[in-house]
């Protein structure tokens, strides 16, 4: 079976639901489920900033595969923007993701052109950011 119906099939078993983006981009697939630990699919992208200090290890848990950028808040940290940036600094993606309802992000990205980028979470009370190349 492919990764993407591997991916997508598990999405459906715990419920979706979309997020529309700010930018053009492909939709943000939202589970209503706490990770604790990063689905092995993905690589991790290590966050920086004071956003990640939080109560227990991996507050923020951060992502990426070929096909999906991760993003999971094992804690609450009310609004979250989330944007991620090519090389050349142009937002690809942007969102907006209420972390006391939506506490894992998926965003589809295997339509997005190979290179750098940079994934970057704030809100009122901090910021963090980690980069990743794709594929």
């Amino acid at each position: 079976m492919k990764i993407k119906t591997i991916i997508f099939l598990g999405l459906c078993v715990l419920g979706i639901s979309v997020t529309e983006a700010n930018v053009a981009a492909p939709e943000s697939t939202s589970v209503n489920y706490i990770s604790n630990n990063m689905p092995g699919i993905f690589e991790e992208i290590e966050l920086r900033g004071d956003l990640i200090f939080g109560i227990g290890p991996n507050v923020i848990e951060a992502g990426a595969s070929d096909d999906a950028i991760y993003i999971g808040f094992n804690q609450s940290f009310g609004n979250v923007n989330i944007s991620i940036y090519n090389s050349m600094g142009i937002a690809v993606y942007r969102t907006i993701v209420n972390t006391d309802v939506q506490q894992v992000v998926i965003i589809p990205f295997a339509n997005v052109a190979s290179g750098s980028y940079i994934v970057e979470l704030n809100n009122a009370n901090g910021y963090a950011e980690g980069d990743f190349d794709h594929e």
